[in-house]
């Protein structure tokens, strides 16, 4: 049975002999599969090698352009910070809420000048301790006025002068002498002028006018051109600066035993310009009349030929100004 036979006759097996080249090839291969191993490694330590250094080149870049930006920002963010300052849009601005009811004026970006509320003395019995700005003349009372009613004059830029519409070659400056350099123009805060027109008027009063005029104008003597023109000047400014700021605060009345009729309180509180800070800026940095006194126009500047009548109230004709028979020219 073929099955058996099998079984009784197994094949037999002869060894095969592996040639030397054999081996050779089997080393070799092994060899280069080893080389081929650690090129490959190489290769791709080398990849990442570089793929490192690349990424640290990338991160590094972004840093210094993250870096740059940063610069930058700071750099635009300060500068808009601090010219909207300056112009009121972040922090503080000086008198941001006067110069919205102002024109323009040095002064205002200068000092801060405080808003106050105060009570107005409008009594009309005297009382007491009495106001200094009420009391009858005498050298302490002028002394008070003459304070608020400064003459002094400021130096203001030639900014400030374009700023406030006017002219520069049409303008009078101060001499460089007096250390504020070539553009330096002659100036006054319009508050003091007010306060001498007011001041005017008080020592024009009947009780008063004796005392300050009396010896100029004795009884019987006419007051002249110049004191009744300098009168109604003063009246028309201060009539004109009290309808410019048109107070709408109100004033409300009660009644007493004295008339039938209901009475007018006049103690009222007014929202007040600190007129203090002023004053005291005023006193630091203004220019004394004395020396403003011996300033005179310089060789080449405009001057304004002025009318007959001007001439005549301020009695420029005498034996250094003739009549040159101008008729006309301009009125101050």
């Amino acid at each position: 049975m073929p099955s058996l036979k099998f079984l009784l006759h197994p094949s037999s097996y002869r060894k095969v002999k592996i040639s030397s080249d054999d081996d050779f090839d089997k080393d070799h291969l092994l060899k280069q599969s080893l080389d081929g191993d650690q090129s490959l490694s190489a290769s791709i330590d080398e990849l990442v090698d570089n793929t490192s250094r690349a990424k640290l080149t990338q991160q590094r870049l972004l840093l210094l352009n993250i870096i740059i930006f940063m610069i930058s920002f700071l750099a635009i963010t300060t500068s808009l910070l601090f010219n909207f300052n300056k112009s009121g849009l972040f922090g503080k601005e000086l008198n941001k809420l006067l110069k919205l009811t102002s024109e323009s004026s040095p002064i205002l970006n200068i000092i801060e000048i405080p808003l106050l509320t105060k009570r107005i003395n409008g009594t009309l019995l005297e009382t007491e301790p009495l106001s200094i700005y009420r009391q009858p003349p005498s050298p302490e009372v002028d002394a008070a006025w003459n304070r608020i009613q400064t003459r002094n004059p400021i130096p203001i830029s030639l900014s400030d002068l374009l700023a406030l519409g006017k002219d520069p070659s049409d303008t009078a400056k101060f001499p460089e002498s007096f250390g504020f350099g070539p553009d330096a123009y002659i100036g006054k805060i319009d508050v003091f002028h007010q306060i001498h027109c007011l001041n005017m008027l008080r020592m024009s009063l009947r009780p008063n006018f004796d005392y300050y005029y009396g010896s100029k104008f004795p009884p019987g003597v006419p007051t002249n051109k110049l004191h009744n023109l300098h009168l109604g000047h003063c009246l028309q400014v201060l009539l004109e600066n009290l309808m410019c700021s048109g107070n709408v605060d109100i004033y409300t009345h009660y009644w007493m035993d004295a008339q039938k009729h209901a009475f007018p309180d006049f103690n009222i509180n007014h929202k007040c310009r600190d007129f203090d800070a002023i004053l005291a800026w005023q006193e630091e940095n203004s220019i004394p009349v004395e020396k403003f006194a011996t300033v005179f126009a310089p060789p080449g500047q405009k001057v304004h030929v002025m009318s007959h009548e001007f001439k005549e109230a301020f009695d420029w004709y005498d034996a250094d100004h003739p009549d040159d028979g101008i008729i006309g020219g301009e009125v101050a």
